[in-house]
């Protein structure tokens, strides 16, 4: 048998770059990428043709948008309290969404608010009274409106909706799209008078004010938008408010159930759902037809149970910690709970949870607390409802009853779920991993870097990286 000639090993000289992908490649293998902050974080800090493929709008953001057969990412929700709005994420390697300085109390008794969080940007209250913010938390631009013609300080809160103009369907980006803002309030005219009105990002002006003879008090909570209506709750949660874009009307109607904690939401089919908590169950109901009278035909659509999102234990005393709260104090719903179940004696243990306690404290009296379930709002794809039960806050489909758990703080009375693609988000600043740059063969941190627009930030403290805007970046 002859022998094999000899294997000859070459080495690689120093001064020869590596080879790289192309961009076409590195285009198509980025495509495959689910949306999720972590994984485009991490391609950004690949290389530099990484990074500059994935803040390409044209070559790719577009695209990937339209190839991802699935609903929105969901980063986390918003949510209302005393000092002002928070964030709080639930989407894989999401840092961190800190509102604006102008969103937080300047500690003289006035509260900023949000009335609405669609298609990646947050309808809230500005610092001055007589304005309303729009607010991208990933490009961090904020947008000043003027409130309405005719609106009177100190009537109240008004119930806002955000309405993005982008076409989804040809894969816009909602962060640069045009959008409107509905706005309804009360005026200070005599009767009693409501009011609303449209304002349009493209024009940067107010529409014609549409009026109704009645007063109204609105409930901090999510909006539903229904093609060209959108619906408030309102006067105690015992009737809806409607508004038609078509005919720039305001329209009331009744509830079909007098209870705390419902919210109205757009269901599948194209009709106003209503839902909330009857007893252990949620009960969901729709709209059939709204006469002029106010009164309003509902039908009972489904059961849902929630056995599998609560404690084994059966629970005889449960505390409505928050029935009439507006806000979400966590410091108020922990000491209220506290006071009312804390372990004062031996003959409160039996109402003491078996399982681990959801709020974990160094004062022990705060880790025996209970809250009863609350349905806190919703998710309109997939058709969903976001429950609190004691173990955190779940997301509930209203067709299959299959569930997810989404946090497990358990404080919230409202949320905005804020949900975005993030291809393409502004300038921001990245935190630690080394880009490296093929064609020059050379390496750097990314904090040496000038940063590109629609950049994404990878966080050195979660698996992968992170999304954050938490940090100093410049107005757009």
């Amino acid at each position: 048998m002859a022998e094999l000639p000899p294997v000859q090993i070459v080495a690689a000289k120093d001064d020869v770059p590596p080879p790289y992908l192309t961009d076409n490649v590195v285009h198509n293998l980025l495509l495959c990428l689910a949306p999720e902050p972590a994984y485009l974080a991490v391609a950004t800090a690949v290389s530099t043709k990484w990074r500059s493929v994935v803040h390409s709008e044209a070559c790719f953001g577009r695209r990937f948008r339209l190839d991802y057969d699935g609903p929105t990412p969901l980063l986390g929700f918003f949510s209302n309290n005393a000092a002002g709005p928070f964030f709080t994420a639930t989407g894989a390697g999401v840092v961190g969404l800190a509102p604006p300085e102008e969103a937080v109390s300047a500690g003289d008794g006035s509260v900023q608010h949000i009335y609405d969080a669609r298609h990646g940007r947050v309808l809230m209250d500005g610092r001055e009274d007589k304005e309303l913010l729009v607010w991208d938390p990933l490009s961090r631009r904020k947008d000043f409106i003027p409130m309405p013609p005719g609106y009177f300080v100190g009537e109240g809160y008004g119930g806002g909706a955000l309405i993005c103009e982008a076409d989804h369907d040809a894969g816009d980006d909602c962060h640069n799209a045009p959008y409107r803002v509905v706005f309804v309030y009360c005026g200070s005219d005599r009767p009693p008078t409501t009011m609303a009105s449209v304002y349009s990002s493209r024009t940067n002006t107010w529409g014609p004010v549409a009026t109704m003879d009645a007063r109204v008090t609105f409930e901090l909570k999510q909006p539903a938008v229904l093609d060209y209506t959108v619906y408030w709750l309102v006067n105690g949660r015992t009737q809806i408010i409607e508004f038609e874009f078509d005919t720039n009307s305001l329209a009331l109607f009744r509830t079909p159930v007098d209870l705390p904690d419902f919210v109205v939401f757009p269901m599948e089919d194209g009709r106003l759902g209503y839902t909330g908590m009857m007893g252990p169950i949620v009960r969901v109901f729709a709209i059939e037809d709204i006469y002029e009278d106010g009164d309003a035909t509902w039908t009972k659509v489904t059961t849902l149970h929630l056995d599998a999102m609560r404690p084994s234990q059966s629970y005889q005393q449960v505390l409505d910690s928050d029935t009439d709260s507006d806000s979400d104090d966590e410091e108020e719903v922990v000491l209220l709970l506290a006071h009312q179940f804390g372990p004062k004696a031996k003959k409160d243990s039996k109402i003491i949870p078996s399982h681990p306690p959801t709020i974990k404290s160094d004062n022990d009296e705060y880790n025996h607390v209970v809250i009863r379930p609350r349905v806190i709002g919703f998710i309109e794809d997939p058709n969903s409802i976001l429950v609190r039960t004691e173990l955190g806050v779940f997301m509930v489909d209203i067709e299959s009853n299959e569930y997810e758990q989404l946090s497990q703080r358990i404080y919230f009375t409202t949320v905005y779920p804020y949900e975005s693609f993030y291809t393409t988000v502004g300038k921001a600043n990245f935190n630690d991993p080394v880009l490296i740059d093929h064609e020059n063969n050379d390496e750097q941190g990314l904090q040496q870097l000038e940063p590109l627009n629609d950049t994404i930030l990878p966080d050195q403290e979660n698996i992968g990286g992170g999304i954050s805007a938490s940090g100093d970046g410049d107005e757009q």
